[in-house]
């Protein structure tokens, strides 16, 4: 009997354990979106800015190409963002 208790007990404390770990994997999982998404957009405007600065050097032509390349760079952005915003409902379905 003693021992019956002990077996249930140990079952519980596994089950508790193992949903304790799907709620940490869940927020890994999400975390690890925020970031990419916030990496991808910070990546995507600091290359388009310095795409522009290059050629704004090379052309002497000082804004200008910085600002089409940051324009560019800024939609690039938010269209990854998209992007994994549209794979991650794909991944859901």
């Amino acid at each position: 009997m003693k021992d019956r208790k002990h077996h249930q007990s140990e079952e519980k404390k596994i089950l508790k354990d193992s949903h304790e770990n799907l709620g940490n994997s869940n927020r890994d999982f999400n975390f690890g979106i925020g970031f990419k998404i916030a990496t991808d957009f910070v990546a995507s405007i600091f290359v388009g800015a310095c795409i522009g600065l290059g050629f704004d050097k090379i052309f002497s032509s000082k804004p200008i190409f910085f600002l089409i390349f940051l324009i560019l760079g800024i939609a690039g952005a938010f269209l990854n963002i998209y992007r994994t915003i549209l794979n991650l409902e794909k991944r859901n379905k």
